[in-house]
């Protein structure tokens, strides 16, 4: 029974910890925590692929656009953190739409978009989505010739 006492008094006493304390106010690295990136945190980039699959399905057909069907999803990567998220869309020469077009058309249809992540996601809110349109070659998405 006394041996149970001197382990809680000794650890709320415990000179480590208010060392670590420290460290944390001063923002010292060397508190032996590694800092958050939101870009390596493997959650957030599970969150982007689930983004990117459910973008490719709407832009494939759910969003009721004949433009934006011809467009790929390229990529989702965190902007800061989980709850803004930047996608590049990919616009395929060949088929003769601007970038800039397919990005106005994008930023209309923004909120239809988002409702449609929100759907196939499993989270409490919904992240927000800000796009970018890229050229891109005449290769197909999955890297072979159209």
């Amino acid at each position: 029974m006394i041996h149970r006492n001197k382990r809680r008094n000794g650890r709320a006493h415990d000179a480590s910890a208010e060392l670590m304390f420290e460290h944390a106010l001063l923002g010292d690295e060397e508190s032996g925590r590694r800092a958050f990136d939101p870009r390596q945190d493997r959650k957030t980039l599970q969150l982007c692929r689930q983004v990117q699959r459910a973008l490719t399905v709407a832009l494939g057909g759910e969003c009721d656009d004949d433009v934006l069907r011809d467009v790929y999803v390229e990529s989702v990567e965190p902007m800061g953190g989980a709850s803004q998220l930047l996608v590049r869309v990919a616009v395929p020469v060949g088929t003769g739409l601007r970038a800039l077009d397919v990005l106005a058309r994008l930023n209309e249809r923004s909120a239809r978009l988002r409702v449609l992540v929100a759907q196939s996601i499993c989270r409490k809110r919904a992240p927000g989505l800000s796009f970018i349109a890229i050229p891109a070659g005449m290769e197909s998405p999955e890297g072979g010739q159209p």
